[in-house]
């Protein structure tokens, strides 16, 4: 800085006595000497210091690659530049293939979060070192302690609670920060070993499409990005891609360039809406009734398909009219199947059993010679039976576009329309985003638009549901994190888990008022409590009670979860012997632990991830080494192992029965390291790279060169991923003729489980969610991602802040501005029966009047008293998302469980007073 300081007020100097001459002599450009240079090219090109600083800026020691992956759909490959062991920026490297002439390549990929990686990686809030509390918790007061003194005094706190309370008790979840391959295999692993409780990472956060699952038996079978650009008709229904799907958007509007029809439908005026051919303002929350207008258009027309119903879904299913069950064998054969179903064969006038189902031995969803009714009454052995769609044309009546206007403000004419548009496209996609799966009718909203697609005969090729996400095939992977299967982590029901280990009850009977309630959603509090337990008392959802310690891994989980304060405190007071933070920075839940373990980041480990929008899988070289003593995951692993095992062993703690498991911590790092074979990073990386078929068998080194690989057919789970075109869902089943992952063998939409039948949804329906008519409190409230921020990480990025005001605020529409006395820019108090939080103001005309709109992220510290949002967000659970001992609804990890809600609050507002602004007893 000195040598800086020095040169510019000597050149100020020169240029004060030099100053007029250079005016006098007429050359003008002697004043910021920019003089022109004719030939650039020219041998003798003129040496002028100055330029040394920006050629220093543009010189760097090595590149390496990696990319940016924290909860991250986009995952796109970039280029590291390093100078003298830093890293000084970096460029999207922008090489991905193009896979055929007919579709856009993909590059170059990336947003403004991967661009400014290079420096918040060295910001202050980055963790350099291990710390031990050396105050109260939460008191912000550390000692620095050496690795082996962490991991030792760990390794006791964990035997220890081995020792007194058995295996069982020990939290290890890892959140969605951890998406890399081998970042996430060490701390899974490591909970597999000491059978961790690890939560569901869709449904705590709310991600999880359940009415997709409902439907087709795995809601993470999607279409890559790529696979839009085919399409002729895109409804975007609750996503806003061009915000938070930055690196894809683009296959969005050159389909709509190559003639497609883009549709948005949200409340709001949304960056992507701008650009759609149609934006229909729908009231927030009423999407299934739009969905199910759609349906009764569709019916009443006749614009459906029957041979694709036929064959694809269970609409020609017999349900006895007795007791709406569906037949099943076990009714006309003594000892039959309860999972072996019957069409009515109009070529022989009689029931057939449907093949494919869970019980039939003939996996096929080919027809042969039977042409199953879709309509009509007959009789089977005396037993009066009528088909599922005669339930689903009943229940689709009630939804006239004429209706449901009154839920969802939209005009029954541009019903029609839409309706009509997309039963004749080619090519038609629903995108719904994790928005979607905020509200309690999430499944309501999946299920009919999935009825909406099956009607209309979209599916495989010609189109169906997005539910944003693919899951592609990682053997290897999967063995390394899940223990090969020798022992397991107790995975647990993700929504479910945090209402009641974080005492959410309290908040959801303070805002909601039960009888408001059951008229909105068609349960209250009373009727879900009642059925969530019977769920945990069948065994349908585990649950495993309270913990005694945590280790917790990139997951701000302080921050995120709704009532957090409540939240915090029940898993402070839990986990009383051992709180661990395995983290990059020192975010929201890391200071609140015992011990922090600081994380390499992004740049500083060998790693692979994949992402279902791309086939492409990117590689992270390690650029440059670890900051201060952080390290990779897996190494952080390995060190804990090798403790415990070291301890475990001179304290004589020797095998420890778990059911029917064996704990058995004296060779608990020989198992982990898989006998000495898998100690670091790069030893995982190659692993995972060379032995997995999907990868083609590439080196590591070739990968690593290359910063990405192409991934082959094996990487299609569901079906072959075909090297020259888009990945479509459900083709094998379209195609292929393969059955369903559900009872029937296909897609569903007839439900007799006895909770579906109780709250009157065996067929699709629309319930609306519970918003402020459920509560005391007026205007609505969602949360949608943000666009300088992935959730919190960046949030307080220095460049990211200065495109943005800079600090948490609401949207507000000004007509409900000026009837409460707030300004643009103005501090506002946002409040409800769980508590407040302050915000500033922005005018934002496209929202509904009453409305509030912010987006999710701020970290507690961002806001004033540190209090963010969350901490007066109340929950519920939507009960049927519990349901199990029915064919594919049981407890499936990512698959089936409950999502913790959070736009079902409501709130008012009011202009902030001074005096609660600046009370520090509001702290």
């Amino acid at each position: 800085m000195g040598m800086w300081k020095l040169k510019r007020r000597d050149f100020l100097k020169g240029l004060g006595a030099t100053g007029t001459g250079v005016m006098l002599s007429g050359n003008v450009w002697a004043l910021n000497r920019l003089e022109p240079i004719d030939d650039t090219l020219a041998t003798e090109y003129p040496y002028r210091d100055w330029e040394d600083l920006y050629r220093d800026e543009w010189s760097w020691d090595h590149i390496g690659h990696a990319a940016h992956c924290i909860n991250c759909m986009g995952n796109c490959a970039w280029d590291v530049y390093v100078k003298d062991g830093i890293v000084i920026r970096e460029e999207q490297i922008a090489k991905y293939p193009q896979i055929h002439t007919n579709i856009p390549d993909a590059n170059p990929r990336g947003c403004q979060k991967g661009a400014i990686h290079s420096t918040a990686m060295y910001e202050a809030d980055r963790l350099r070192y291990p710390l031990k509390r050396a105050g109260e918790r939460g008191e912000g007061k550390w000692q620095r302690i050496s690795w082996d003194q962490a991991t030792e005094e760990v390794a006791d706190k964990i035997i220890d609670i081995f020792v007194k309370h058995g295996p069982g008790k020990l939290k290890t979840h890892q959140g969605s920060g951890n998406q890399t391959m081998v970042r996430q295999s060490g701390p899974a692993r490591f909970a597999a070993l000491v059978g961790g409780i690890q939560l569901d990472g869709f449904t705590v956060v709310g991600d999880l499409l359940t009415g997709a699952h409902l439907a087709y038996g795995n809601p993470l079978e999607s279409f890559s990005s790529d696979a839009w650009f085919d399409a002729d008709y895109i409804m975007l229904g609750m996503i806003n891609p061009n915000a938070t799907r930055i690196p894809d958007a683009h296959y969005i509007w050159e389909a709509k360039y190559n003639g497609a029809r883009i549709v948005s439908t949200s409340p709001d005026y949304n960056p992507s809406a701008i650009h759609t051919d149609l934006w229909v303002p729908i009231e927030q929350g009423s999407d299934p009734f739009l969905a199910m207008s759609f349906v009764n258009v569709i019916i009443e027309e006749k614009l459906f398909k029957p041979a694709f119903m036929k064959e694809q879904t269970d609409l020609p299913m017999l349900v006895r009219t007795d007791n709406g069950q569906l037949l099943r064998e076990k009714d006309l054969v003594e000892g039959g199947s309860d999972e072996v179903f019957y069409h009515w064969d109009l070529n022989t006038n009689q029931a057939v059993k449907a093949r494919g189902s869970m019980g039939d031995d003939t996996k096929t969803l080919e027809l042969g010679d039977v042409d199953p009714a879709l309509e009509g009454t007959f009789k089977v052995n005396g037993i009066s039976v009528t088909t599922s769609f005669e339930y689903v044309k009943k229940e689709a009546a009630k939804f006239t576009p004429e209706k449901t206007r009154e839920q969802t403000g939209i005009h029954p004419d541009i019903v029609r329309q839409e309706a009509r548009l997309l039963a004749k496209s080619k090519k038609a996609i629903i995108m719904l985003g994790y928005v979607t799966s905020s509200y309690s009718n999430c499944l309501y909203t999946c299920w009919g638009y999935a009825l909406t697609l099956a009607l209309t005969g979209h599916g495989g090729r010609t189109g169906g549901l997005d539910t944003s996400w693919v899951v592609w095939n990682h053997p290897r992977w999967w063995e390394l994190a899940g223990f090969e299967g020798k022992k397991s982590a107790r995975l647990e029901a993700g929504g479910l888990g945090e209402f009641l280990r974080g005492g959410m009850m309290e908040g959801a009977r303070k805002h909601y008022d039960n009888k408001k309630l059951k008229k909105r959603v068609g349960f209250d509090l009373d009727d879900m409590e009642e059925m969530m337990n019977e769920s945990m008392e069948k065994g349908w959802m585990p649950y495993y009670g309270e913990i005694k310690g945590m280790i917790s891994i990139a997951d701000n989980t302080f921050r995120r979860n709704k009532m957090s304060k409540k939240y915090r405190e029940e898993h402070l007071r839990q986990a009383e012997e051992l709180y661990v933070n395995i983290n990059v920075r020192m975010d929201s839940t890391a200071e609140w632990a015992d011990y922090v373990l600081p994380a390499a980041s992004h740049y500083e480990a060998w790693d692979i991830r994949t992402q279902g929008y791309h086939r492409f899988a990117n590689v992270f070289t390690r650029s440059v080494e670890p900051v201060g003593e952080s390290k990779p995951d897996w190494e952080i692993m390995a060190l804990l192992t090798r403790k415990i095992q070291e301890r475990a062993i001179a304290r004589g703690v020797g095998p420890i029965q778990d059911g029917d498991v064996t704990r058995d911590l004296h060779t608990i790092h020989d198992d982990f390291t898989r006998q000495g074979t898998l100690n670091t990073d790069y030893d995982v990386l190659k692993h995972i790279i060379e032995d997995s078929p999907e990868f083609g068998g590439v080196t590591i080194e070739e990968a690593a060169e290359k910063g990405f690989i192409v991934m082959n057919e094996h990487a299609g789970l569901n079906q072959p991923l075909e090297a020259d075109r888009g990945y479509d869902p459900f083709t094998a089943q379209t195609d292929g003729k393969k059955p369903y992952e559900t009872l029937t063998g296909r897609i569903t939409f007839y439900c007799d489980h006895p909770w579906f039948v109780k709250l009157k949804s065996t067929v699709p329906t629309a319930r609306l969610y519970a918003g402020p008519e459920a509560s005391n409190y007026p205007l609505k409230f969602y949360s949608p991602h943000s666009r300088w921020a992935i959730h919190s990480n960046w949030r307080s990025n220095k460049y990211l802040l200065r495109l943005q005001r800079g600090e948490p605020n609401i949207y507000i529409n000004p007509q409900l501005a000026e009837k409460k006395g707030i300004k643009d820019g103005d501090t506002v108090r946002l409040f409800n029966g769980n508590g407040d939080f302050f915000a500033q103001a922005k005018f934002y005309p496209s929202i509904p009047v009453d409305s509030i709109m912010m987006e999710h992220g701020w970290e507690p510290h961002q806001y004033i008293h540190r209090r963010n949002m969350n901490v007066s967000h109340a929950v519920f659970l939507q009960p049927l998302e519990l349901a199990g001992g029915w064919g594919h609804l049981n407890f499936i990890y990512a698959k089936w469980n409950a999502n913790q809600h959070i736009h079902e609050t409501s709130y008012d507002i009011e202009l902030a007073k001074a005096e609660d602004i600046t009370d520090p007893r509001a702290v």
